[in-house]
């Protein structure tokens, strides 16, 4: 390839003179290598069994890896802010992904990154690959302390194409210094070893930052042939999964192996992680990557959606083959590497903590209080106590209940694996836990579930639906939303029926004629989520079934707001019925305001409440 043939020459006439000519600067090279979905044991050195990951396991050999790192999100863009700010997602202004779509914006760009620090202290900067952190000129990565870019904006691509992978409209998605650029047909994952082998050339004399964020195993699985052969025996998911993180692995392996021929691997600090567990999604066949005994994954602030392999290494200053068992965030690593490169000008308010002496001199952590707050889930870590609120499991190791499980709590040192609810059992500690997410700025009094009583008459009522919920999000189906079971603000709480694009019709049967004082019909707002309350809602009763009279319409948008929180529709019937229609409007699109203006609105219920 005319890259890979310029970048050889260039080595042949650095190796000569690399060593000699480097600055009088000692501070080390710095790389971030960030993978995107892996599992949190999908590494051999971390207890996978079935993969093929020697350079990895090299790294890890070559230094110290982390036993109990977590990342600041479970999902894409709050957790590269978290990287790249050493703040936690929402003081980086980045609660949840940002948009795909160009012009749109995303990370403040009043935001300090590692990249302005460094920049500041004299590094070259690159990054290469995933960005998924705003698309606008102010928000990309240019503006954002990067001397050199190259790769995709959006949240992913097709590695050939390098077109958006995700809906229509199709669009390209391939960028060079703020400047789209055309490579059709070329692999993604050659296309960034080959920029980063380049930066690293040109900048060897000087001390430089990379940022390495791999779009790998993120969906498309599209592994390189040889990657395929391997693995053609295992069964997929995990085959194409597996040979796509080890299509990583061997270019990784050849990063390393670069640094080595000009002789500045010890003068390189490297540090590897994944942004977040495996995927579940279908655009990644529901699975294919491991989080071991653990449950969750992406989406999920359970250990396999937070926990993720991290390695550190640097020849001759970091030890190696150890492992460390305290817990490390990904905020973390600003102040760290600030710390190795003896970078003293930091800004104010970090939230994230040098961890240098517990990498190198293996210090304790003690009384260390760890913070999450995805959607509506909320998690806080202190000491071996972690305590999730409105807990997500798209792992489905272990049925969550809709209501005993709002609240979950669980001592790590006992039961890593999150197995078992210990909330009823230690009140005292919740009471306690509660009290410690209070204190956090970002937390909400709003955020702690509480039971809430309906007293449904409907209840056991024969109810039909004219259009299915999503078999993502049933509820039960439509005896559940008669069921006198109250959802909470989590719309993966398994209380909500939600319908994407369509509308809510059901025709509720009470069995009898009764008198109805009134209907009360509760919706979700969660716009981050593409979540809104209904356009109108127009109930008509009837006695016979037939005939439906009283015709009353309520006129929307309810909760058009840009907050979480849930919309209750009420109106008075005052009169003698059998049967009801309940008819709810989807707004349709997304409205222009939103990050995704013009994409399908959801319209989610959980309870039509009858008095």
């Amino acid at each position: 390839m005319k890259l890979l043939s310029s970048s050889i020459l260039s080595l042949s006439l650095i190796l000569f003179s690399c060593s000699a000519n480097r600055t009088n600067n000692d501070r080390p090279n710095v790389i971030i290598i960030l993978t995107d979905d892996q599992g949190s044991l999908d590494v051999n050195t971390y207890g996978a069994t079935d993969l093929f990951t020697p350079n990895l396991d090299r790294l890890a050999s070559e230094g110290v890896r982390f036993s109990r790192f977590y990342s600041g999100s479970a999902v894409c863009s709050p957790s590269r802010a978290c990287i790249l700010t050493g703040m936690t997602p929402h003081s980086a202004g980045v609660p949840g992904n940002v948009s795909s779509i160009p012009g749109n914006e995303g990370m403040p760009s009043s935001m300090v990154t590692i990249a302005e620090i460094m920049k500041g202290a004299g590094y070259k900067t690159a990054h290469i690959g995933k960005w998924h952190l705003g698309y606008s000129e102010e928000t990309m990565p240019l503006a954002q302390g990067f001397d050199y870019s190259f790769g995709h904006m959006g949240g992913c691509i097709d590695n050939y194409s390098h077109f958006f992978y995700w809906n229509g409209p199709n669009r390209h998605d391939l960028w060079e210094n703020g400047k789209e650029i055309f490579m059709d047909g070329e692999f993604f994952p050659d296309l960034m070893y080959e920029k980063a082998e380049n930066f690293i050339i040109k900048n060897s004399n000087n001390p430089f930052f990379l940022y390495y964020a791999i779009n790998v195993p993120h969906y498309p699985l599209q592994p390189s042939e040889k990657w395929r052969r391997k693995y053609e025996g295992m069964e997929m998911p995990r085959r194409d999964y597996a040979a796509f993180l080890s299509t990583a692995d061997e270019n990784i392996g050849k990063l390393i192996s670069l640094l080595d021929k000009l002789e500045i691997r010890d003068k390189t600090v490297i540090i590897f992680l994944s942004d977040h567990g495996h995927s579940y999604e279908t655009r990644t066949f529901g699975g294919g990557g491991s989080a071991g005994p653990f449950r969750g994954g992406k989406t999920s602030l359970f250990e396999g959606g937070i926990r993720v392999p991290a390695i550190i290494s640097w020849p001759g200053k970091v030890p190696e083959g150890l492992i460390r068992k305290q817990i490390c965030h990904s905020a973390d690593l600003l102040p760290t590497i600030a710390a190795l490169c003896n970078i003293d000008s930091l800004p104010g308010g970090l939230e994230g903590m040098d961890i240098s002496k517990v990498i190198i001199d293996n210090q304790s952590l003690d009384d260390r209080t760890l913070y999450w707050k995805l959607g509506s889930q909320w998690a806080v870590i202190k000491d071996n106590w972690k305590l999730i609120g409105l807990p997500v499991d798209p792992s489905g190791k272990i049925p969550l209940d809709k209501t005993r499980d709002r609240l979950f709590l669980v001592n790590l040192d006992e039961d890593s694996t999150e197995s078992k609810n210990i909330a009823g059992e230690y009140p005292d500690i919740m009471k306690q836990m509660t009290g410690e997410y209070l204190e956090w700025i970002h937390a909400s009094e709003e955020d702690i579930p509480v039971d809430i009583e309906l007293n449904n008459s409907a209840m056991g009522a024969e109810i039909s639906l004219a259009s299915e919920p999503d078999t993502r999000y049933f509820g039960g189906g439509a005896p559940g939303l008669v069921d006198n079971v109250a959802g909470s603000r989590s719309f993966n709480d398994g209380c909500w029926l939600g319908f994407e694009g369509d509308d809510l019709e059901a025709l509720i049967d009470l069995g009898e004629i009764r008198m109805v004082n009134s209907v009360k019909i509760r919706f979700l707002n969660n716009p981050g989520s593409w979540i809104f309350g209904p356009e109108f809602v127009d109930i008509r009763s009837s006695v016979d079934g037939k005939n439906f009279t009283g015709h009353v319409r309520l006129e929307g948008p309810f909760g058009p707001d840009k907050t979480l929180n849930i919309q209750s529709v009420v109106t008075s019937i005052e009169k003698e019925v059998r049967y009801l229609k309940i008819f709810a409007a989807n707004i349709g699109e997304n409205p222009v305001w939103h990050t995704e203006p013009g994409g399908k609105a959801w319209l989610f219920c959980d309870e039509i409440i009858i008095k």
